[in-house]
């Protein structure tokens, strides 16, 4: 079982040049989420009146570190329940919500899925977790737009699956962290403006961890 323990398969540093496969996964990830995006925004004019706006975010509690790891991240990410409930735990993440008044973020920290990886034990659920750095009001901000109210149906129109976003962590100076919200359109997909602060910061370094184990070394199929 995966513990906190185990050291990263992959691990890339530094800045321009390094981080070749998580860059290219973002891109990749950031071009679905903006068709998703254009989906509904470009039907708008044909939508029903939107609701009331949404229910006000609580503000997201600060950690000691972020964890992509935790738990609840790796079910934010899509990891089913009853994976989850077979590996070694590891501490709990606060719930996301709202960044606190006062919190001053110096790096963010992506937490994405990353396909599989093979070792001695079988084959793993990888999770990649990749620092960046830069400029981080646009993402503040972004971060800070209200999630638009659910259609109810009324003429909009909706991708049939809307892209799973990272889980994102926001880092101080001191290597406190609180997991941010991501805000959604009316279809309930990730709002573009957050993805597109993303694609301006500098990747730092990005490190790939087995985090539930899908098949052991001893079984075939």
């Amino acid at each position: 079982m995966a513990t906190s323990a185990r050291l990263p398969c992959r691990t890339t540093t530094g800045g321009t040049g390094s981080g070749v496969r998580p860059v290219e996964r973002r891109r990749a990830w950031l071009a679905a989420a903006a068709v998703a995006s254009a989906l509904a925004l470009g039907l708008l004019g044909a939508c029903a009146s939107p609701r009331a706006e949404a229910d006000a975010v609580p503000v997201a509690p600060v950690a000691a570190s972020g964890d992509c790891l935790a738990p609840q991240v790796l079910a934010a990410l899509g990891l089913p329940q009853d994976v989850l409930a077979s590996r070694s735990p590891h501490a709990d993440a606060p719930q996301a919500g709202r960044v606190p008044e006062g919190f001053v973020p110096v790096s963010v920290l992506v937490c994405e899925l990353d396909g599989t990886l093979r070792d001695s034990e079988g084959v793993w659920s990888a999770v990649t977790a990749t620092r960046l750095e830069g400029d981080l009001d646009a993402l503040v901000a972004a971060l800070s737009v209200p999630s638009s109210a659910r259609s109810d149906g009324g003429g909009t129109v909706c991708a049939q699956e809307s892209p799973v976003p990272p889980v994102l962590w926001l880092v101080d100076a001191m290597g406190r962290a609180v997991r941010p919200l991501w805000p959604t359109d009316r279809c309930g997909a990730p709002q573009s403006g957050v993805g597109d602060a993303l694609g301006a910061l500098e990747e730092i370094a990005s490190d790939t961890y087995p985090a539930t184990l899908r098949q052991g070394a001893g079984l075939s199929g």
